[in-house]
């Protein structure tokens, strides 16, 4: 069984909040500087970034998986990771037809690009990607797994664009793989009040916004091989295979 590095919640300059540093060179780089073996492309509501890192990625000996962090209609954000290219392509266009379309302002939020490797535009993306999309946590769950993907609560332990603190509570029915959190204090207060998420896989990222901030939460997965099947291997906790925070 083997030990790996993942920060599994990175945003690109893709996202309207994220630096325009975070271009796909300098995320695969920066993350190798800093002894991560795995990351996931989590831009919101957009996996358009994810083929040109995960490329660089594999050329470079760094594991990435293809996600985003999805904002639902109750304006709860979930990171969503996908295990191929066609679940990938098939879920873009599921966040392309529910994103509202209220045109972006990129000097009120931001820019919305994505870039080769060589930091060229190759495209913009139109509508304001941190809008909430028109379906619910339930709708998205059910859609992610048919496609074979892994559904996490998103920085659980945050004020706002939580589940807990747009609904109060995690539903039990929920069908969700992991929860995630950023910040360990908050999170352990949090813990005290909910009591029922110890249940839950729960492990630790960074959301970085910025290169500065890769990396800076991580958490460890033990598995035999590093790829998608072992990771949900990992949330599920089978055959001695975890994913916990470092």
């Amino acid at each position: 069984m083997n030990l790996y590095r993942a920060d599994l919640h990175i945003h690109t300059c893709l996202s309207p909040c994220g630096s325009l540093e975070m271009s796909p060179t300098v995320i695969v780089e920066t993350a190798l500087a800093r002894g991560l073996d795995i990351i996931a492309v989590t831009d919101h509501n957009s996996t358009l970034q994810c083929p040109e890192i995960q490329k660089l990625g594999a050329e470079a000996g760094l594991t990435v998986f293809a996600g985003a962090e999805v904002c639902t209609r109750e304006e709860a954000h979930c990171v969503v990771l996908l295990g191929t290219e066609e679940a990938r392509v098939a879920f873009q266009q599921y966040l392309e037809m529910y994103l509202p379309p209220v045109p972006n302002d990129p000097e009120r939020f931001g820019d919305q690009v994505w870039v080769n490797a060589r930091n060229e535009i190759v495209g913009e993306a139109p509508y304001l990607l941190i809008s909430a999309l028109d379906r619910s946590v339930e709708q998205i769950a059910a859609v992610v797994h048919r496609l074979g993907g892994l559904f996490i609560a998103a920085h659980v332990e945050r004020p706002s664009f939580s589940l807990i603190s747009q609904l109060g509570f995690i539903d039990p029915s929920l069908p969700l793989d992991a929860i995630e959190f950023k910040d360990a204090v908050r999170y352990e207060r949090l813990l005290a009040a909910h009591a029922y998420l110890k249940h839950y896989t729960v492990y630790s990222a960074s959301d970085a916004h910025d290169p500065g901030q890769i990396g800076t939460k991580y958490s460890l997965l033990r598995a035999d091989l590093l790829d998608f099947e072992h990771l949900a291997m990992a949330f599920r906790k089978e055959n001695g295979h975890t994913i916990v925070t470092a």
